[in-house]
Parts: C-alpha cells; sequence; structure tokens
C-alpha cells in the first residue's frame, strides 16, 4: 500500500509538471504582442520603433529596431495593419501611451483624399492612432509583427 501511494504521487508530479510546462509553451505561442511588457527606452524615429528589450531569460536587454512601414498604412485618413508605407501620407507622428492599458499608441495625422459630391478633389488630415501592443512583440529581444 505504501509502495503505491508512493507511485501515485510520483505520477500526479510528472503529470503536474507536463501540464505546467505544456501550459508555458502555449502561453508563448499565443502571445500576440505586448511589447512594452518587456521593452524599455521605447522611441520612434520616422517609421523605425526601437527599444531596449529582454530577452527569453528575463535578464538580458537587447537594443532592438522594427521598420513599421512594412506592417501600417494609410487607410482614408485612418493608421491601420496590414497595410504599408505610412510615413508617406501622414504627418505629426508620435508615440503615445494609452491611460487605460499603458500600451503604446503610434499617431499621426493622415490624409485622407477623395471627391465630393461636384467631383472636386479634397484632402484633409485626419487625427488618428493605432495600438502599437496590439501587434508588435517582443521574441527573445527583438521586435517583431505578430499578425
Amino acid at each position: 500500500m505504501k509502495k503505491l501511494n508512493t507511485l501515485l504521487k510520483a505520477v500526479f508530479a510528472v503529470l503536474f509538471a507536463g501540464l505546467v510546462s505544456l501550459n508555458v509553451v502555449v502561453d508563448r505561442a499565443m502571445a500576440i504582442g505586448g511589447f512594452s511588457q518587456n521593452c524599455q527606452d521605447i522611441v520612434l524615429e520616422g517609421p523605425f520603433l526601437s527599444a531596449t528589450c529582454k530577452k527569453e531569460d528575463g535578464y538580458t536587454l537587447q537594443n532592438t529596431s522594427i521598420y513599421l512601414d512594412r506592417y501600417i498604412g494609410n487607410l482614408d485618413g485612418t493608421l491601420s495593419w496590414g497595410y504599408y508605407s505610412f510615413s508617406d501620407t501622414c504627418e505629426a507622428v508620435r508615440l503615445g501611451q494609452s491611460l487605460s492599458n499603458r500600451h503604446y499608441t503610434l499617431k499621426a495625422q493622415c490624409k485622407k483624399e477623395g471627391f465630393d459630391i461636384d467631383d472636386n478633389y479634397i484632402s484633409t488630415e485626419i487625427d488618428t492612432e493605432i495600438d502599437l501592443d496590439a501587434h508588435i512583440g517582443n521574441i527573445d529581444g527583438e521586435l517583431t509583427f505578430e499578425d
């Protein structure tokens, strides 16, 4: 009976360790964005977002940057994921930070072009922002786009 009890404890310990490690792997695999949780000295220089980010060991810091024009564009005056080259048609580009969740945002005034009802060409600038933490993540010290 004592051997059975010891064996059951060992089996449960192995199963528990397996579940915990699986949970860690799944969490990493499903993580999207959230770079600001483990990056610091975050700056924007033109379309380049730069930061110092923690590597997977949790201690080592690494300087990194990502070219946002590859992932963010101007769609009718609105900064949008899945498009490109926002910096061609947006001005007053800057970083912001949401008060509610502390996520970093990209803010800009972007052109919206089109025609009015009389077929006259019009161009207006619209204040817009996009949550960078939604798709920019830190993978082992590197800023990366996560879809």
